[in-house]
């Protein structure tokens, strides 16, 4: 009887044991992921400071393989610590990069962290490519409409493929952080609000969008430096991250960067 009892005492010592020694199964299968890299183009990050220097404020690097580099193209944003740290934006400034590699014009992703502050007056422009003062072809623009706050894909190539009249439900409390997606497939778009499908859409056919003039924050076509010049253009807020792939995510990768990153932004 007690080498019974001692055998089933050294059993219990000797599982409590191994069990602080191996990581239990939740650890093993449930381990948290990063953002999806697979087909990332570009990756820009405010808070890493391998992307964003705050003492420089003139260059925004790309975390990505593909080293799409971003340089002020006008204007001064400035840099805000609060969440983690994000670029503050008047209407007047952005970045751009000349041309931008590996981009995909039939299937493409792209992610922000935004936080508006203003949508009067203000055609806020998130992201767009091939729009310049002397070509209005092979172009598209990700932008936050004047006075509704709706999100708005359109493109253009001497007709419009994704019109200007399809866009997404308005932002709700739009002075608060939301991640914002558009993914296109072919003629296929669709608008994501934080992890939420908001709005498919449909082009009347396939651009194939240029790769020169890519930029962040507002339309190079109206830059205030230009005969041209409008305040309507620019982004008011704060942008904390941006996200392009070379590929259509599914609402599952979506959801995936979102809670990859969404901590920073009190969600």
């Amino acid at each position: 009887m007690k080498h019974n009892l001692l055998f089933f005492i050294l059993m219990l010592i000797s599982n409590y044991s191994f069990s602080q020694i191996l990581p239990s199964s939740h650890a093993v299968h449930h381990k948290p992921y990063g953002i999806i890299e697979s087909n990332l183009i570009l990756h820009l990050d405010a808070s890493n400071s391998s992307s964003f220097d705050s003492n420089d404020l003139t260059a925004w690097n790309d975390l990505s393989s593909s080293n799409n580099d971003f340089a002020l193209k006008n204007g001064g944003v400035t840099f805000s610590s609060d969440d983690g740290g994000s670029l503050v934006f008047d209407g007047y400034d952005y970045f751009c990069i000349n041309p931008i590699s590996d981009l995909n014009t039939s299937n493409l992703t792209i992610s922000l962290w935004i936080k508006v502050t203003s949508v009067t007056n203000r055609n806020g422009v998130l992201v767009e490519s091939s729009r310049t003062p002397t070509n209005i072809d092979d172009e598209f623009v990700f932008q936050v409409k004047e006075n509704t706050g709706k999100l708005l894909f359109w493109d253009h190539d001497g007709s419009y493929g994704f019109s200007t009249q399809s866009s997404s439900s308005v932002l709700e409390s739009p002075v608060a952080w939301k991640f914002v997606t558009f993914t296109k497939s072919g003629t296929t778009g669709k608008y994501y609000i934080n992890t939420s499908l908001d709005a498919s859409i449909t082009a009347s056919h396939n651009v194939n969008y240029g790769s020169d003039w890519f930029c962040i924050g507002r339309d190079y076509r109206h830059d205030p430096d230009f005969g041209n010049l409008s305040t309507r253009y620019g982004f008011n807020g704060n942008m904390g991250s941006v996200y392009v792939y070379s590929s259509t995510l599914t609402q599952s990768e979506i959801e995936r960067n979102y809670n990859a990153t969404k901590s920073r932004y009190g969600h």
